[in-house]
């Protein structure tokens, strides 16, 4: 009996993979392997096979607002009915308002139903045997989709319209369709139930929905899957001085009206890095001033984008400033991310003036600084930080809150401009808590976000940013650092233009967003949506700076109409509802007033959902229905191991061919023991 035991217990080292355990700090579940065949989240779990999963993207772009639609097909190589359930990312200002599922030439549309009746009716459909398909939002850019009851080899596609307005800064508008929901670092000081999902993490009382925000990650070593094809009609309403994607090979065919078809070069890629296009309005020396504007149901909504240039704001005389420099060396900054942080810093160090002061914080699990306390940017101290910068490598987790801790003070009314430069891709699931925190501890300073790397986390820079009063900017590639780095020095160098307001025929905007407008930096557009109750005949919007006035007026008569403006308003309102939360305001009043919204306007939100059910039953009750999770890639540039703590996935045929060579193995030694012992 023991040398059976022995032969058993030798098999199963060399043929079963490893289970997984909750740590007992639940910062993130070891990795399932993730493929063709992945293992579910659950301890001991068999190998699954995952739905295929194809991505089509159109893209119709008027002037800054782009109209988005996402075609996913879901195919099920199984000869069993499956679930299939897939997370995915949208950009986090986007205005999400159809579904539409195709089964076949059958087209079911889908309907905005409140978060609760929607997972209600989704459950029902799904137990009845119904094909159904459920859209829900789980933050401001990361969402699920779950299909249910995809046939043994068949397929169902989901199509997913939304609209957005398109970042505008520094002379430059700027698409980004964010292609993959990258891993989440998850603090928390125990686990809990919290909300379930098909997610790679454990609930933590940090963050309850952690395993709605982390799919299963497919192994690079498997070769790519996801295949994603993306077209963009571009229509900028002017000529361009610029056309380029920073991120992908693209062929661009001119059309006749400055238009443009933009397509992928080489056809489907790989959906591990964000589709970025970039294009220059030929404005000449003007400034950039667009208004425009929807009536529906008796109202006017408008929108309204200006970007004074550098010339129509007078130089200051420059203010001796405090930089406090934070840098992400997590694991998920591991290779080409941390090399572009690292450029970045040194960018921003060369660009310091002597009377300036400055320290860096440096944070992956803990956090730590340079210097004791702010130094002047002497040569010597510059050479020291260089040195500093040069040695930093990447691992552990991404606990950004260590770093605030050290940089935020809380002080107002210090002798100099306090700014402090956070460079991270933000990989965090707990960006509520930090938004928190930002907004208590930012006093009088203000806060400039740098996402790198190919998928950084752009709902929590753009937000961090808002609420620390500073700008978000993107680093893609190392190629990048000088132009983004100097444009947005240009912006640290020069004081905001503060006290914006907007009014109409000399009263303030009704029903405005933001209520409050930010401080505006150079390159930056003042961008804001209102309702109004009657039509208007100019948006006039002042300012100051330095001391002096600033003004600009937009007059109705040169307003461009468009479709959507009314949904970007309501979404905007969302947005600012949800802010709330950050400012303790009551979550049922929070929750009210955004379903008052995105029911009014049709939108997809935290308390809303897309349901689109089939009438028609097509699976039997006695015929069984598999779950499974559609696993994504790892970002482009990512590390594995640094992310994983080197941890591989090995696909289930190897596992069993090194079962059957452990059980040879052991044969053999069982039978010259044998052999020896007569």
């Amino acid at each position: 009996m023991v040398r059976i035991a022995t032969l058993v217990v030798i098999a199963t080292v060399f043929a079963a993979p490893a289970a997984w355990s909750a740590p007992t700090q639940p910062e993130r579940r070891k990795p399932p392997e993730a493929g063709i065949t992945f293992r579910s989240n659950q301890p001991n779990a068999p190998m699954q096979t995952a739905p295929a999963l194809h991505t089509d993207v159109d893209i119709d772009v008027t002037g800054i607002i782009a109209k988005t639609r996402i075609r996913q097909t879901f195919k099920n190589p199984e000869d069993a009915w499956v679930e299939g359930v897939y997370v995915f990312p949208l950009p986090e200002k986007a205005a999400v308002d159809e579904l539409r599922m195709r089964i076949g030439e059958r087209i079911i549309e889908g309907e905005i139903r409140e978060r609760k009746k929607a997972k209600a009716a989704y459950d029902e459909a799904r137990r009845a045997g119904k094909q159904t398909s459920l859209i829900e939002q789980e933050r401001a850019n990361i969402f699920t989709a779950s299909i249910a009851n995809i046939p043994p080899k068949g397929n169902i596609t989901v199509e997913i319209g939304y609209q957005q307005r398109l970042h505008f800064a520094d002379g430059t508008v700027s698409l980004r369709f964010p292609a993959v929901v990258g891993p989440r670092f998850i603090p928390g000081n125990r686990a809990i139930a919290g909300i379930g999902g098909t997610g790679s993490a454990v609930n933590s009382d940090l963050v309850p929905d952690a395993e709605r925000i982390t799919p299963p990650v497919r192994h690079p070593s498997l070769g790519p899957a996801s295949p994603l094809a993306i077209t963009v009609r571009l229509n900028p309403g002017m000529p361009i001085a610029m056309l380029r994607s920073p991120s992908h090979a693209i062929a661009a065919a001119a059309r006749e009206d400055n238009r443009y078809d933009i397509t992928l070069k080489g056809g489907d890629t790989p959906a591990n890095r964000d589709f970025v296009l970039d294009w220059r309005p030929d404005t000449g020396d003007a400034p950039f001033a667009a208004l425009f504007s929807e009536v529906k149901n008796g109202e006017t909504y408008l929108m309204a984008i200006v970007a004074p240039p550098a010339g129509n704001i007078q130089d200051q005389p420059r203010i001796p400033r405090e930089i406090i420099f934070i840098i992400d060396t997590s694991g998920s900054m591991h290779g080409a991310s941390i090399v572009q942080a690292r450029a970045a810093l040194k960018f921003a160090l060369d660009r310091m003036h002597p009377d300036d002061r400055f320290n860096i914080v440096r944070f992956s699990s803990a956090a730590d600084t340079l210097f004791t306390n702010a130094k002047p940017a002497s040569s010597s101290h510059i050479h020291r930080a260089k040195r500093f910068v040069q040695n930093l490598n990447a691992n552990g987790g991404t606990n950004i809150a260590s770093a605030l801790d050290l940089a935020l003070d809380g002080r107002i009314g210090g002798e100099r401009l306090r700014q402090v430069v956070l460079i991270t891709d933000g990989s965090v699931g707990n960006e509520a808590a930090l938004f928190r925190r930002i907004r208590r501890d930012i006093g009088d300073s203000r806060l400039f976000t740098i996402g790198i790397g190919s998928a950084p986390n752009s709902h929590f820079m753009r937000r961090s940013a808002a609420f620390g009063r500073g700008t978000f900017t993107h680093i893609g590639s190392t190629r990048d650092v000088s132009q983004t780095m100097t444009a947005l020095f240009e912006k640290l160098e020069r004081p905001a233009m503060t006290q914006i307001a907007a009014t109409s025929d000399g009263t303030p905007l009704s029903d405005q967003w933001p209520a409050m407008l930010p401080d505006l930096y150079h390159g930056e557009p003042l961008v804001l949506t209102a309702r109004l109750s009657k039509p208007v005949d100019n948006i006039a919007l002042t300012g100051s700076r330095g001391g002096q006035v600033w003004s600009r007026s937009i007059y109705a008569s040169s307003a461009h109409q468009g479709k959507g403006i009314a949904k970007m308003w309501a979404r905007d309102g969302i947005a600012s509802a949800m802010d709330e939360l950050v400012l303790g305001a009551n979550l049922d009043a929070v929750r009210e007033a955004v379903l008052e919204l995105a029911l009014t306007y049709g939108l997809l939100s935290k308390y809303t959902s897309l349901i689109s059910i089939d009438k028609t039953p097509v699976r039997l009750d006695s015929a069984a229905l598999e779950r499974r999770a559609v696993p994504v890639e790892l970002p482009a540039g990512w590390n594995y191991a640094a992310v994983f703590g080197g941890r591989t996935a090995t696909p289930a045929g190897i596992h069993i061919l090194t079962g059957i060579a452990a059980l040879l193995l052991g044969g053999l030694l069982l039978l010259a023991r044998r052999r020896r012992m007569t």
